[in-house]
């Protein structure tokens, strides 16, 4: 599994759903079927995070996690591939 082709696959997930709109974790991860693809998806999660191509809200501890495309960033956001190579 690659984390950087789980960021595109986030990213268009959602970008369909438009810049500041929020995602639940569990809709991005709602057709993987193994722990580590959700592994995968996190990992890449954080990484576009870093990119400032997402941002996260989670008001409760331990509660539902929720993201939105920034809108920014786009053409670096999925570029390290190094990391994980």
């Amino acid at each position: 599994m690659s984390v950087p082709e789980q960021a595109a696959h986030i990213l268009a997930l959602l970008k369909d759903s438009g810049a500041g709109e929020w995602v639940g974790f569990d809709v991005l991860t709602a057709d993987c079927e193994h722990g580590l693809l959700i592994v995968a998806r996190f990992l890449a999660l954080l990484e576009l995070y870093r990119e400032r191509a997402v941002t996260f809200e989670q008001p409760d501890p331990l509660g539902p996690l929720q993201v939105a495309w920034t809108g920014e960033n786009d053409e670096n956001a999925i570029d390290f591939e190094e990391d994980y190579g």
